[in-house]
């Protein structure tokens, strides 16, 4: 096999190679994709360049990423290409739309979860929102985002409902975009973590009336740290 290798790969170049790589395996849906620091290996690409390729296969629906676990090939792998350079998410749509796409959808998903949330799901959730704790006390921003946008597509995995979970995993490099801290603010960054916290008491009882408000008051907080004119009606 002839691995393309670049000095310094950019992440779209290296979600090719990952996709001719993983069809010169014959990996099939749900084998596992080689972990990250192997990529890193063949392709002579930085561990951050392969974090961004993989979370872009995901966002493709083509990956996915298992915390812990790592990451499997799903059904779509075999389907015709998607169109990569196309994928400009930050031209087409505004941090305002992305905001509002999410007031509503998150606040539904999330009284569906706490109808399913099991105490190995609370968790889960907590686990992440420890995760970004820590990652943002040690200054590990991007780790952080991660771990933000891994809470709220676990909550949709929780509910149930593979369409919604499915549409968050679609748009998660603009969401990512728009969770980027405000580093001239860093005494603002631990609000996200005790707003997470307010999310998961009222799941841990089963309140999904009250986890929505909660759901709602962290969205709109998040735009309130960004500093993103929303209007939620």
């Amino acid at each position: 096999m002839l691995i393309e290798k670049e000095r310094r790969p950019v992440a779209m170049e290296l979600v090719r190679q990952i996709q001719r790589l993983m069809a010169e395996q014959g990996l099939k849906p749900g084998d596992k994709v080689p972990p990250q620091r192997e990529l890193a290996a063949t392709f002579g690409a930085s561990r951050p360049t392969v974090r961004e390729a993989v979370l872009q296969l995901e966002a493709m629906g083509l990956i996915r990423v298992e915390p812990a676990r790592g990451a499997y090939v799903t059904e779509a792998f075999g389907r015709p290409a998607v169109n990569v350079s196309e994928w400009s998410f930050a031209e087409r749509f505004s941090q305002v739309e992305i905001y509002q796409l999410r007031f509503a959808l998150e606040s539904f998903t999330i009284r569906l979860a706490a109808r399913n949330i099991s105490n190995d799901d609370l968790q889960r959730l907590t686990a992440l929102n420890e995760a970004m704790h820590a990652a943002i006390e040690e200054g590990r921003y991007r780790d952080a985002m991660a771990s933000d946008f891994n809470f709220h597509l676990a909550i949709a995995e929780i509910a149930g409902n593979r369409a919604i979970r499915d549409i968050l995993a679609l748009y998660r490099p603009i969401i990512t975009q728009t969770q980027r801290p405000p580093i001239a603010e860093p005494q603002r960054l631990g609000e996200a973590y005790r707003e997470h916290g307010s999310i998961l008491r009222a799941l841990s009882h089963r309140d999904g009336e009250t986890a929505a408000v909660a759901m709602r008051h962290h969205i709109l907080q998040s735009t309130d740290r960004m500093d993103v004119a929303f209007v939620a009606g």
